[in-house]
């Protein structure tokens, strides 16, 4: 029966003539031997049939039953379904019941193992989940796509030391017979399967923090209590925030954050009970950087915003998965930019939204929306252009509308499609209806087409012409794309909004200076004519806000990249933002300025003139923002670490390499008397100029840091090295059990990215290759190679190429694509950049 109707069926979709409305599900896990029992009841509708078919993998069925009568099954492996035979089963509301055996796998999905080790040095086991995309049916049978949309009723039994948790609050806890506790929990609102979420085994919870009626508390192993803090004062702010904004109450009845040792992911909006990686919720509140804390903050407003956006309304099928994320991701920075203004969110978005510039610039982009069949095609959505592309084109568009104009639309689309389904035009007509503005019509010429445009600004005689095309690291593509641009136009002080929906539109000029996408919030890159861009005087950028003045050095980099401006000016550039004091742009210069050492390689004499450059930039700028002072700006802490960093590795200066390695001592000695920003920067320079004995220092660091954050900063900073024994050694470490598989993909990404020993590390890699795959993530492969890029020789060009032609990453094709084209632009700005530019600064 299974084989003849498996190939009969759709093989990605199951059928609709059955659809579940309730799952009372019970959960026995057995963390010692690595395995689970459970048994489900399913109420569902169900047309007149003789087959029932759903969603399993990787169990045993034990029974099968059909309102009560025992009934005959096949699971189908390679299909991934359970087929019921129902012969003659009438039209109207059943019951299937089923039980099932299962194991706690280690492959970070569905229900897995998790492990820690105590004070005593124990292993501890967790047995916990991670059912996005498609993983729900390794756990229990179930309809697992997201518009079959159901109640979940969750009871687990458990050993009576054991905290349990999943998405509804515990509502009842029974001893049974054999000393385990079955603990109820509460229904779920109707919800999709990958949401559903069990955590089991030996941990320790914070107390409950209320926020106006709704519970809160950080789930953590033993012993982390104390690093536990900021994430519920971020927590709660945000959920309030977040009820205010989209004003709908919080879809259910309480929030557990969960911080796990192992995760495949950053983290999971699970309903109700999020999970996350450690260091991306427990934080010191006092002895991080300004990043750490950003990170966390991020990812939590992240999850929580899904509450609303993802959990209580959910895209139909996966081709809306970009939606999900990248809401949450405006949401995210929104929220953030709100609970710390100070840190300017909306400005350092602006780097992250660099990445995305990066990719969407090869001819190997796609569109952000793309047709899904299978669930697996949905795998590559899971990158910078769901995220940071989609996010920014939500602030694009928020920002032309008007931010209450928005806030209106997402409440009106929130509450008509509230424990439904939707697609992606669903929100574009909720915005529509409540703003009067072609919504729709301007997305769907971002959505649906790969790209984004430069837009040029010129002069006519009265007229201020705008112009567009598709920007492209390939300065020979054509195309024939045209989007509708929502733009902000400053001229002098006067500012309008303008949509370029064609190949042209004509303002009149006006007395001033002009600025193309004023505030920077659009996903364009602008280019000036030569006598616009004689008005952008040094007085006239410094007037900028931080985030034009980081597009306009990002802009200039990227024009290097694709040959329409050469290195050696983008060096004259940058040397013109002597005066520059903001974090923000800062972070953009200090890229370009790590590409431009890339193009010098040994040449003693250009990398001295690059050194003299670099310390007449930057040391300025270093020495005016003096020690670290009680209460100051935390920007101005990461800027003083940036410097550092920038001044020791980058200018190569003895002095501030001692400086660093001073902070680096004093801070092991006493970790509270060193600003955390200066040993984080510390923290590099030493890798980047230590021998052995430091490289032991840091690895020890690696294995007992007092934080999370401490322990992964000196992990990754094993990568910067210069010495081929220690890479060699930090890739064997990335490959032993001691790296955890969730970190180990990162780890040698980093290595490969390593200046001198890149290549060496890639080698490593390719012997390895089997090997990795087998041991890491599914997810993690393609992360892992992302430096690639870096290989920008021709003969490392022609190796990684001829590899990745043998070795598809079929979960990652359309990423592993962009990363090969992006090696070979890369090759390109050497090729054309490398001898003129070392002959330049040779000569300075």
């Amino acid at each position: 029966m299974t084989k003849q109707l498996a190939g009969e069926l759709d093989p990605h979709r199951l059928p609709r003539h059955a659809t579940p409305s309730r799952y009372d599900l019970v959960l026995e896990p057995d963390l010692e031997a690595a395995g689970f029992a459970g048994s489900v009841e399913i109420s569902l509708t169900s047309e007149a049939t003789d087959v029932l078919v759903l969603n399993a993998i990787e169990l045993g069925i034990d029974t099968c039953a059909v309102d009560g009568e025992p009934a005959s099954f096949d699971l189908d492996e390679a299909s991934e379904r359970l087929i019921v035979a129902t012969p003659g089963l009438a039209a109207g509301e059943h019951v299937l019941s089923l039980s099932f055996r299962g194991v706690l796998n280690d492959q970070l999905r569905g229900w897995y193992r998790s492990t820690y080790r105590d004070e005593d040095g124990h292993e501890q086991v967790i047995a916990t989940t991670q059912m996005q995309s498609t993983d729900c049916r390794r756990a229990f049978p179930s309809w697992d796509e997201p518009d079959f949309k159901a109640v979940f009723g969750v009871t687990l039994v458990v050993e009576p030391g054991h905290l349990a948790v999943s998405n509804g609050e515990e509502v009842e806890r029974t001893e049974r017979p054999d000393g385990k506790v079955a603990v109820r929990f509460a229904d779920t609102m109707p919800m999709s399967s990958y949401l559903v979420a069990f955590v089991v085994g030996p941990l320790e919870a914070t107390d409950w923090l209320d926020v106006d009626g709704v519970p809160i508390r950080v789930v953590h192993v033993p012993g982390k209590g104390d690093l536990t803090e900021f994430g519920l004062e971020v927590a709660a702010f945000c959920l309030r925030w977040f009820q205010d904004y989209y004003a709908i109450p919080y879809p259910s009845d309480k929030v557990d954050l969960i911080a796990l040792p192992d995760f495949a992911a950053g983290a999971m909006e699970n309903l109700g009970c999020i999970t996350f990686r450690e260091n991306l919720l427990l934080v010191h509140p006092t002895n991080a950087t300004q990043n750490e804390r950003q990170l966390v903050a991020d990812v939590v407003a992240h999850e929580l915003a899904h509450m609303w956006f993802g959990d209580l309304v959910t895209m139909g099928w996966w081709n809306g998965i970009w939606l999900n994320e990248a809401f949450a991701t405006f949401m995210e920075v929104a929220a953030c930019d709100a609970f710390r203004p100070e840190w300017d969110r909306w400005t350092t978005f602006g780097l992250e939204r660099s990445v995305a510039f990066e990719t969407d610039s090869l001819a190997a982009t796609r569109p952000v929306e793309y047709e899904v069949k299978s669930p697996a095609d949905c795998e590559g959505m899971f990158d910078v252009l769901t995220y940071q592309k989609g996010g920014a084109l939500l602030r694009m568009l928020e920002q032309y509308l008007g931010e209450d104009v928005f806030r209106e639309g997402v409440g009106h689309y929130l509450r008509t499609h509230s424990y439904k389904n939707t697609e992606t035009n669903d929100l574009w007509d909720a915005i529509e209806f409540t703003s009067g503005q072609p919504v729709r019509r301007i997305m769907d010429s971002w959505i649906w087409q790969p790209g984004y445009p430069l837009v040029s600004a010129s002069v006519d005689g009265s007229d201020l012409v705008l112009s567009q095309r598709r920007f492209s690291f390939d300065q020979e593509e054509a195309s024939t794309a045209l989007w509708a641009v929502p733009l902000r136009v400053r001229q002098g002080d006067h500012v309008e909004s303008v949509l370029l929906d064609g190949d042209e539109a004509r303002l009149p000029l006006r007395d001033g200076p002009v600025v193309v996408n004023a505030g920077g919030h659009g996903f364009v890159r602008v280019a000036y004519s030569d006598e616009l861009r004689d008005l952008l005087t040094a007085e006239v950028v410094a007037g900028l806000t931080t985030l034009e003045r980081y597009n306009l050095v990002d802009d200039a980099w990227n024009a290097v990249v694709a040959g329409s401006l050469d290195a050696t000016g983008f060096v004259e550039l940058v040397g013109r933002f002597g005066a520059e004091r903001h974090y923000g742009v800062w972070q953009a210069l200090a890229i370009g300025l790590r590409g431009v050492r890339r193009l010098l390689d040994e040449n003693e004499a250009a990398v001295a003139g690059f050194r003299r450059r670099v310390l007449e930039l930057a040391q300025p700028a270093f020495e005016a923002l003096g020690e670290p002072v009680d209460g100051e700006p935390d920007l101005t802490g990461k800027l003083r670490g940036l410097l550092l960093a920038v001044i020791a590795i980058q200018g190569g200066d003895e002095t501030a390499q001692q400086r660093a390695r001073a902070y680096y001592d004093a801070w092991e000695a006493d970790p509270d008397s060193v600003d955390a920003e200066l040993v984080a920067a510390a923290t590099a320079v030493v890798a980047a100029i230590g021998d052995e004995a430091d490289y032991e220092r840091m690895l020890e660091r690696s294995r007992s840091g007092a934080t999370p954050q401490e322990q992964l900063r000196h992990l990754y900073v094993l990568a910067e090295y210069d010495d081929a024994t220690l890479m060699e050694r930090t890739c064997e470490l990335a490959m032993s059990d001691e790296v955890k598989t969730q970190n180990a993909p990162f780890l040698l990404r980093a290595c490969i990215g390593n200046r001198r020993h890149g290549e060496q590390a890639w080698q490593f890699v390719r012997r390895h290759w089997a090997d990795a795959n087998e041991a890491f993530p599914r997810n993690t492969i393609a992360r892992m190679i992302e430096t690639i890029k870096l290989l920008d020789r021709p003969e490392q060009v022609v190796d990684v190429q001829g590899f990745f032609a043998e070795h598809p990453i079929e979960q990652a094709t359309k990423t592993l694509e962009q990363l090969l084209e992006r090696q070979r632009v890369n090759a390109g700005v050497r090729e054309r950049n490398a001898a003129p530019l070392q002959e330049a600064l040779a000569a300075d």
